[in-house]
């Protein structure tokens, strides 16, 4: 889910549009008070939610740090509103990431569909969609419409995703003791476009080595093989630096 928020706030700073915020999904959330979650993920004042939910937004990211940042973008039932202009939802066309094949491949259907290719980097997005008119964009497969920023373009390769990094939230709460020194929380990771660059500070590689060995512990060995292979990558640096918080509410 995160991989597909990245890429939509990546695609619409480049047009110069704004990103509706999908549906995201949480599953067991301490949330505001320590006793709403308790065992097994058992909501104990709302025994008819059903997990996972769709979440609000500040359960994973920082709304103050998104509505200062750099990607614009328009509330979850923006499309929804009974006071969104009609004509806006109807000016819309499905983006298929694949190339012509794709958009060929397509069934019939109302909407307009354009193509693009699949993982395509920053200057394939704008060659193939900078000009288009229609006000709505849908991505057809979010992951798989943005592949890397082009060689050369190091600035922005390096910054975006420091400043998508710093939109993100954390996880609450953990009993693990790897996590003993964020005081239970768990930071949530922004997955890299190309590379470990954008793990690349002790304390998301110390974050990132320790779900790795989280997810290993739970058997979940494929997830836990390609945290590995970034962190190895990455080169980290041993565990250590910087302590976490001194709240001690946890839960497993």
């Amino acid at each position: 889910q995160l991989s597909a928020l990245r890429n939509g706030f990546i695609v619409a700073r480049l047009l110069g549009r704004a990103l509706v915020l999908p549906p995201t999904l949480c599953s067991c959330e301490l949330g505001f008070w320590p006793k709403h979650i308790g065992g097994r993920c058992v909501a104990g004042d709302h025994k008819t939610l059903a997990l996972p939910y769709v979440c609000p937004i500040d359960h994973y990211l920082d709304p103050s740090a998104l509505a200062n940042s750099p990607f614009a973008h328009r509330e979850r039932p923006f499309l929804d509103n009974n006071r969104t202009a009609p004509a806006l939802l109807a000016s819309r066309v499905t983006v298929l990431a694949g190339g012509p094949a794709a958009a060929a491949a397509a069934p019939p259907a109302a909407v307009r569909v354009v193509a693009l290719p699949a993982r395509p980097d920053a200057d394939q997005v704008v060659a193939a969609l900078g000009s288009e008119e229609a006000r709505v964009l849908h991505l057809d497969d979010p992951d798989a419409s943005f592949g890397g920023f082009a060689a050369g373009d190091e600035q922005r390769a390096a910054s975006w995703p420091r400043q998508l990094q710093s939109l993100l939230s954390s996880w609450c709460c953990t009993s693990d003791p790897a996590f003993k020194r964020t005081a239970g929380t768990v930071p949530y990771l922004l997955p890299p476009v190309d590379g470990p660059r954008a793990w690349a500070s002790e304390k998301r590689g110390w974050v990132a080595r320790t779900l790795g060995e989280a997810f290993e512990a739970a058997g979940d060995h494929a997830t836990a093989a390609r945290m590995k292979r970034v962190v190895a990558a990455g080169q980290w640096p041993p565990a250590g630096g910087q302590r976490g918080g001194k709240r001690k509410r946890r839960n497993d």
